[in-house]
């Protein structure tokens, strides 16, 4: 997997992405998982719902500003919704062998009102993390966080939801969420609507403009 990481890599540079571009608020923060075989929820987001030529992302945050410095706001496992330093979330993702965080940077491009956008991102503050990725709005997940508050001048959503996906290329439910419903005594919510980061980083108002690897 790291070969495939180090490709990526490769093809961005070779296409002019600038390392580390200056941040504004409402840029959007991508997490590159960098071992897929592992069991964990974030490899099991990539296997879900990678797609051909795609980085492997697992997790998305919002840049925003707080008390003056850079931050991020972010829906997490640990904390649920929550604005945390820019260096603790590049802390918290995968690292390259080098030691560098593997994050990409994304820029919403054309109708977009960025302070309008942060400012109902914000209104998620103190929303428990959605562990079963439901699409009401007592809980949140990452990618819901950004789907349900970016919005063009007219107040009308940037990301619509898109069918939730759970199975592999083949269509079969992958057994890590088979098992992780089981164990909530729910259905696996296949095809209900919702969102996911890798999605968001494909989307035509996102462009990647930078990397911190």
């Amino acid at each position: 997997m790291r070969r495939h990481v180090t490709f990526f890599l490769a093809l961005l540079f070779c296409s002019g992405m600038i390392a580390q571009p200056r941040l504004k608020a409402g840029d959007l923060l991508f997490t590159v998982v960098a071992d897929t075989m592992a069991n964990t929820l974030g490899t099991a987001i990539v296997k879900a719902t990678s797609r051909a030529h795609a980085p492997q992302i697992d997790h998305v945050g919002i840049v925003c500003f707080h008390r003056g410095r850079l931050h991020v706001l972010e829906a997490s496992t640990r904390k649920g919704v929550c604005i945390c330093p820019l260096d603790t979330f590049l802390l918290h993702a995968d690292h390259t062998a080098e030691g560098k965080p593997l994050v990409l940077v994304g820029r919403i491009a054309g109708n977009f009102d960025r302070r309008a956008s942060v400012r109902r991102a914000k209104a998620f503050l103190g929303k428990r993390y959605d562990a079963i990725y439901s699409p009401t709005d007592d809980e949140i997940y990452c990618s819901e966080l950004v789907q349900k508050s970016f919005v063009d001048h007219k107040g009308n959503l940037i990301f619509s939801p898109a069918p939730m996906s759970f199975h592999d290329a083949d269509g079969h439910i992958l057994p890590y969420w088979t098992t992780f419903y089981q164990k909530r005594g729910l259905p696996v919510p296949e095809g209900e609507p919702g969102s996911n980061p890798t999605a968001l980083s494909q989307h035509p108002a996102v462009n990647l403009i930078g990397r911190f690897y």
